[in-house]
């Protein structure tokens, strides 16, 4: 038997543990961190936070692992606080309760609960695992390199404000579902209003100029779960192929940032009178830009059938709604 102080190299690359809770969250977390080490069994390691950590296993634990995850079932954090006291170090931290904006239950999780906590405790797995699209590994260098990323912040420049205050299209149970609202207008000629920051004196000046203006938004609604989601049917409609996230242009993705072309009506002082924005009421927006088809349009463009099924169908009349993303 190897001595205690014989750490071998790094044999695999990322170590989740909870600290399990006796809670509804807690067992979730122990079943998708299971889950998990069952699709990457040689890439990652599971395993659970004891009361007290062993000197000689804590040594172990961080020199057997290339990066940690944390995973705690709820508020009371006691996986946070354990670490900080045995002076561990992890890449990354999860608090369920408060990530999916639930409350602690001392019960058995339902199947939707399971499936929320492994999609987020997955998405943040695959993230430090750094995979591919074609679900091989990146190389360490280009792991090395990404630790540069810096985080950004976003700060808000103005408000939506839109007679529309809840979304047709929503992520549920790791899927996109389309609920369009009685009597809801069709949003191309529907009017808003783009509240600028007053603050920013100045920002709108000569944008009369234009026509019409390309809005990035926030989707504020998009629940945590919602962004986790890596793959989708279309408007959730099943009989549509399964496809990236970044084949759609739904609300719900990792950065949920939306973009909008819409026509400016008028403009008075700080407010910014629109047509044709999908935006929800509240919707924080991010930056404005002038529309100019020089710049952004091209030709020969090649859309998937099934998104030119979809507008054709909201050309026809046959769906209604604000989006037809």
């Amino acid at each position: 038997m190897k001595a205690q102080s014989e750490i071998a190299s790094v044999p695999y690359r990322l170590l989740v543990f909870t600290c399990y809770g006796g809670c509804a969250t807690g067992v979730a977390a122990s079943r998708a961190c299971i889950r998990i080490w069952e699709e990457n069994p040689g890439d990652v390691k599971i395993g659970c936070l004891p009361a007290v950590i062993v000197p000689w296993k804590l040594k172990e634990i961080t020199g057997k692992s290339e990066k940690r995850i944390l995973v705690d079932a709820c508020s009371v954090q006691c996986g946070a606080k354990l670490i900080e006291r045995e002076g561990m170090t992890v890449d990354h931290y999860i608090e369920l309760t408060s990530l999916l904006g639930i409350r602690k239950e001392k019960k058995l999780p339902s199947k939707d609960l399971e499936d929320r906590v492994y999609r987020t405790i997955k998405r943040e797995v695959d993230a430090l695992l750094a995979k591919s699209g074609g679900g091989e590994l990146e190389s360490s260098e280009k792991m090395q390199k990404s630790k540069s990323l810096p985080e950004m912040l976003l700060r808000p420049v103005g408000v939506v404000k839109s007679e529309v205050e809840q979304p047709s299209l929503v992520a549920e149970s790791g899927d996109l579902e389309w609920h369009p609202e009685e009597g809801q207008r069709e949003w191309r000629t529907r009017a808003s209003e783009l509240v600028i920051d007053s603050s920013l004196a100045g920002i709108l000046d000569g944008i009369e100029g234009f026509s019409h203006l390309l809005v990035l938004y926030w989707a504020h609604l998009v629940p945590p779960e919602g962004r986790s989601i890596t793959k989708a049917h279309p408007m959730g409609r099943k009989e549509l192929p399964l496809v990236g996230i970044f084949a759609t242009c739904s609300p719900a993705r990792p950065n949920n940032i939306c973009a909008t072309t819409v026509r400016l009506l008028q403009r008075k002082k700080n407010v910014l009178k629109v047509e044709g924005l999908d935006a929800l009421d509240g919707s924080p927006i991010l930056d404005i830009k002038p529309y100019n088809p020089s710049y952004y349009a091209t030709g020969e463009v090649k859309v998937a059938d099934w998104m030119e099924r979809i507008h054709r169908e909201f050309a026809e009349g046959l769906i209604t709604g604000i989006d037809s993303k």
